[in-house]
């Protein structure tokens, strides 16, 4: 009676690993289909990741450059500084929050270009 135990206790170990190997199919097999209906080469991909950061980046250094221009302007002495003390914290929440909104917008609209240009990447290749 054991031997007939140990053939079922290795026919239902085959059944949960032929199950195990069959969802693992399956998946692998979603995941290629997914892949072949991606018309994104990793070209496309890299594009699409790069402009928006590169576009952010010199955006927020050309923003923060004429922000400090800015503030040249309006405190350029040095006996201002006490007032600049005042107002720092309050000047600080500004800048963040200015910075923050321009690169948003910059952001947003590099990305929608970046889009549109893989877009059109796309159909002259497939032509």
């Amino acid at each position: 009676m054991s031997e007939h135990n140990n053939m079922h206790d290795l026919d239902e170990t085959a059944d949960k690993t032929v199950a195990a190997i069959n969802k693992v199919d399956a998946k692998v097999t979603e995941m290629r289909q997914r892949r072949m209906a991606d018309p994104d080469t990793l070209g496309d991909k890299a594009l699409k990741m790069i402009i928006p950061s590169l576009a952010g980046l010199v955006g927020g250094k050309l923003f923060q450059m004429v922000w400090n221009s800015v503030m040249a302007r309006v405190h350029p002495r040095p006996d201002d500084d006490v007032k600049d003390q005042q107002q720092g914290l309050m000047m600080s929440v500004l800048f963040a929050a200015a910075s923050a909104a321009f690169g948003t917008l910059l952001t947003r609209l590099s990305d929608k270009g970046a889009n549109s240009l893989v877009h059109h990447m796309q159909i002259k290749r497939d032509r």
